[in-house]
């Protein structure tokens, strides 16, 4: 991976990324047995961001998790250092969508939005902005631990802050938890995620 800064997470953006990490955490996981994505491409997805965001422990967790899913040593590492070279074709528009994603912080474009929707459909679209804001949640719960720290070691970051490096994590661990059961226990907070997008598409 590459040494640039990692993102510091204010909390109200880390408010919003666990509101739909959650989100697109059910959604993956009800969507599973469709087999519309497969696990390669949505690690390739959660690495592209996590290299944006700079969070290293995320970056350590989704290495040993795209091994397992049978992706070489030298493809991860590529994607850690920014190089979407090694992917395959038929992904490449969704992992550099991930790039973006978090180049934007969570607000692409809508040109981006179209480009990604024409080459994979509306279904798969969803499941590949859902991988989006689920790593740019724990990205924000990685990075903020990390400026903790390294705050404790002396060797604070002046951007970040005692307060968001405590919170995030802490926000992240008590709301994700009720979000999720909320979002396995009522379909309309699933459908508000399909909707978010098509609204997105037709304006």
């Amino acid at each position: 991976m590459n040494t640039k800064e990692s993102r510091v997470f204010q909390i109200s953006e880390q408010f919003r990324n666990i509101y739909y990490g959650a989100k697109g955490f059910v959604l993956l996981k009800t969507s599973k047995k469709l087999h519309i994505m497969n696990k390669k491409l949505k690690e390739r997805i959660m690495l592209a961001v996590t290299e944006v965001n700079g969070c290293q422990m995320c970056s350590y967790v989704h290495t040993k998790i795209a091994l397992s899913s049978g992706m070489s040593t030298k493809n991860i590492q590529a994607i850690l250092n920014g190089d979407t070279s090694c992917v395959p074709a038929n992904e490449a528009v969704a992992v550099l969508f991930g790039q973006h994603f978090a180049d934007s912080k969570e607000n692409p474009s809508q040109e981006a939005t179209n480009r990604l929707i024409a080459e994979y459909d509306i279904q798969k679209s969803e499941l590949i902005l859902a991988a989006c804001h689920m790593i740019t949640m724990t990205n924000g719960m990685g990075t903020s631990m990390d400026y903790f720290f390294r705050r404790i070691r002396f060797k604070r970051n002046k951007q970040s802050s005692i307060l968001l490096e405590i919170v995030n994590p802490l926000m992240t661990m008590v709301l994700f938890p009720i979000l999720v059961l909320y979002g396995y226990l009522t379909h309309p907070f699933i459908k508000q995620h399909f909707l978010h997008i098509k609204t997105r598409t037709d304006s």
